[in-house]
Order: structure tokens, then sequence, then C-alpha cells
């Protein structure tokens, strides 16, 4: 299975199992191209996608503020890039 696929079904997992997308996260070490998905589910946050091997699930559980805060940059840096600095 190719990884874009992969990461398609992993979204569909964690959407079936009542998470929802919260934000992007960027610059996120253990994930895929540092690069993955923050979800929340009942008040607490998990950072889901494929791990920094490209074969594995990650799921790591982050702190509230530090997913508001991490999603937020990752937000602002995906608008400079579509819209400039």
């Amino acid at each position: 299975m190719d990884r874009r696929a992969h990461i398609e079904k992993i979204d569909q997992k964690m959407q079936t199992l009542g998470w929802s997308f919260y934000a992007p996260i960027l610059h996120y070490k253990k994930a895929w191209k540092n690069q993955a998905a923050i979800y929340e589910k009942n008040g607490e946050y998990v950072v889901s996608g494929l791990d920094f091997t490209g074969e594995n699930e990650l799921f790591e559980p982050i702190e509230k503020n530090e997913a508001k805060r991490r999603g937020e940059e990752s937000l602002e840096e995906i608008k400079n890039c579509i819209f400039g600095s």
C-alpha cells in the first residue's frame, strides 16, 4: 500500500473511533516527512499519521495547550506558503 493510501486509512480509522481532526502539525520529528495530524476526542488530543519510517502508525498523546500552539503555528506556516509572508 502506498503511503498516501495508508494515511487516508489512518484518518478513516481515527474518525470511525470518534476522533475529530483538529489541526495539521508540521515539524514533528516522529512523523513521516515531519508531518502529521492532531485529533481531538473528549478533551484529549493525539498526534496521528505515519511514523518517521513511513511504515508504522503514529499515535501519541499531546497536551491540549501544545496541540493548540502547534496547530496554530502549522496553520500560520501553511498560510505563509500559500499567500507569502
